[in-house]
């Protein structure tokens, strides 16, 4: 599970050299050139999130997109701060926290897609005897 990872390592006292905090630089610079975009869609997710509240039948899902919005700010703040002090001892263990905020999120992303399909297609299944297409999916695919 994502969450089991342990700390890359132990925060340590002493600065990175400013080589490998050149090094730690360049390879987070493309997630860090994203969090406009992680920012984005938490606004929007949030925004989802409020009106599948509203509903009984997206309660679920609500809390699940909630849990998303939350985790694309948390990465983008902890990407901006690893961003600015690049050489700070705990500037790694920022941008492996932040790495593992993205995965969670793919994660939930793909639980409740996968949720998603398996409702569309139980709703599907009860809603093609009613259309008179047979008594089963493969009936209202086929066309008869």
């Amino acid at each position: 599970m994502v969450s089991d990872i342990a700390p890359v390592s132990a925060p340590a006292s002493a600065p990175l050299p400013a080589r490998e905090a050149a090094v730690f630089a360049a390879t987070i610079a493309p997630l860090v050139r994203a969090t406009g975009w992680m920012r984005a869609c938490g606004v929007l997710n949030g925004a989802l999130a409020v009106l599948l509240a509203i509903t009984i039948i997206g309660l679920p899902f609500a809390g699940a997109l909630g849990w998303v919005a939350f985790l694309e700010f948390r990465a983008a703040s902890r990407l901006d701060a690893a961003r600015r002090h690049p050489a700070a001892p705990d500037g790694l263990g920022l941008a492996t926290a932040a790495v593992n905020d993205i995965a969670v999120h793919y994660i939930i992303q793909a639980v409740v897609s996968l949720v998603m399909v398996l409702l569309f297609l139980l709703l599907l299944s009860l809603i093609a005897p009613l259309l008179g297409h047979g008594s089963s999916i493969h009936d209202l695919l086929r066309g008869g």
